[in-house]
């Protein structure tokens, strides 16, 4: 983020910060709850700790952090004024009492009409509306069309269909107004999200700051195209598929040009790696680089997942929990991780230094926060991965504590690095 983008759009730091430290917060309260509910996670993915746990750390502790980094880097990127920095956070606002109120309802959950759950999901997604309307006006003005612009647009439109079918969803609960099963109408919001947000975001934002990073040009940016279209165009299949034609074969065959949509993407950052001037990684691109790692690991096992009990037998349920966890709190939180050390000290570094370069000797950005720090939580978070996963599989409530565990001190590391940012005192 920080060669080659103007960053005289930046919008306040008053803005974004609030983000980051509450998503830092979510995490760590999401890490407690996961160790607290480990013995769910070896039965069904549909009890109110597993749904309180899921939208903790999707809601709290990833769209959280991305809605922070998105309103700083829009402006960046795409070399624009934020539409409106009140209406930022007025949706900070909203999404913040959305997520308590859902957390604390879905705790008590009893599958029947919850009136917290109903007002926490109005709260959501207006805080979402607003969200999309900033981040979509302000994209409006830039002349920069870019196929990252796009992915980063188009994701914002999914989010918008998955919190609507959330909404929709809680309240079916109550009304009975949607036919067919819960459960496949979660699998549905699960995979829009999923997909259409949280994929086609990463692979837009991905796309432009990895090769920034890592110092290289000349990539194969038809890649990306060929990416963008498979990505939505299989998940408009599987949309379609879930609901009305949920036979395996359509199934595996809308989920083919998804893969190869991964591929294509896995294949430009393959390149981009490979090319790179600046060979050693830092904590940030390492947690980067290991988030696609897991992203390509979860790959095989949706399409194992896919393939059903034929293959699976006994562990399908076990392999479903694995692969939601293996996503959102693998993939998605090892990039959200690595990205926050790419981001935040640069916010603060910009508000407290930039006028002074030149002028006095100034730190840089990743003098802000502890790089030691940062290392552990590289190393019990991989490991806590491992031994979670390895705990699910095997219905080992007592190895899932122990991956929770190493969960809990990830958060905790990166909790103190993030405050240690946001509280940074100005050197003279």
């Amino acid at each position: 983020m920080q060669a080659g983008l103007s960053t005289k759009n930046a919008p306040s730091p008053n803005v974004i910060l609030p983000y980051f430290s509450f998503g830092a917060l979510s995490f760590l309260v999401a890490s407690i709850v996961l160790f607290i509910a480990a013995p769910d996670l070896t039965q069904h993915y549909l009890s109110p700790r597993l749904l309180t746990l899921t939208h903790l750390l999707i809601l709290g502790w990833i769209t959280m952090i991305i809605f922070g980094a998105l309103y700083q880097l829009i402006p960046v990127v795409m070399e624009v004024k934020l539409y409106s920095e009140k209406l930022a956070v007025v949706s900070f606002l909203l999404f913040a009492g959305g997520l308590i109120t859902l957390s604390a309802s879905f705790w008590t959950f009893n599958f029947g009409r919850s009136i917290g759950l109903e007002v926490g999901g109005y709260l959501t997604v207006t805080a979402v509306i607003l969200f999309a309307i900033n981040t979509i006006l302000s994209a409006a003005k830039t002349e920069r069309k870019t196929i990252e612009n796009a992915f980063i647009i188009t994701a914002v439109i999914w989010l918008l269909l998955t919190v609507t079918l959330g909404i929709l969803i809680v309240l079916n609960f109550a009304f009975h107004f949607i036919s067919g099963s819960h459960l496949e109408l979660l699998k549905l919001h699960a995979h829009i999200g999923f997909i259409g947000w949280f994929l086609m975001l990463v692979v837009g934002v991905a796309s432009k700051l990895m090769p920034m990073f890592l110092i290289v040009h000349k990539l194969p940016v038809k890649l990306l195209s060929y990416a963008y279209f498979l990505i939505n165009g299989g998940l408009i299949l599987l949309s379609v598929g879930y609901y009305y034609f949920p036979e395996k074969w359509f199934m595996l065959l809308s989920a083919l040009p998804i893969l190869l949509g991964v591929i294509a993407f896995l294949r430009f950052n393959y390149v981009a790696f490979s090319k790179r001037i600046r060979k050693k990684l830092d904590v940030g691109m390492k947690l980067s680089a290991t988030a696609f790692i897991l992203l390509a690991i979860s790959l095989v096992m949706g399409f194992a997942i896919l393939i059903g009990p034929n293959f699976l037998g006994a562990m399908q349920t076990r392999f479903e929990i694995a692969y939601g966890i293996l996503i959102v709190l693998g993939f998605l939180t090892a990039l959200v991780l690595g990205q926050t050390y790419k981001t935040l000290p640069f916010i603060i570094w910009l508000q407290k230094y930039q006028s002074k370069v030149g002028k006095i000797k100034v730190p840089l950005p990743q003098e802000l926060y502890s790089e030691k720090i940062a290392g552990y939580h590289f190393y019990s978070f991989v490991s806590g991965i491992i031994v979670l996963i390895s705990g699910i599989l095997l219905a080992e409530v007592i190895v899932i504590r122990i991956g929770a565990a190493l969960i809990i001190l990830t958060a905790a590391l990166y909790n103190y690095n993030v405050f240690k940012i946001v509280f940074h005192k100005e050197k003279k």
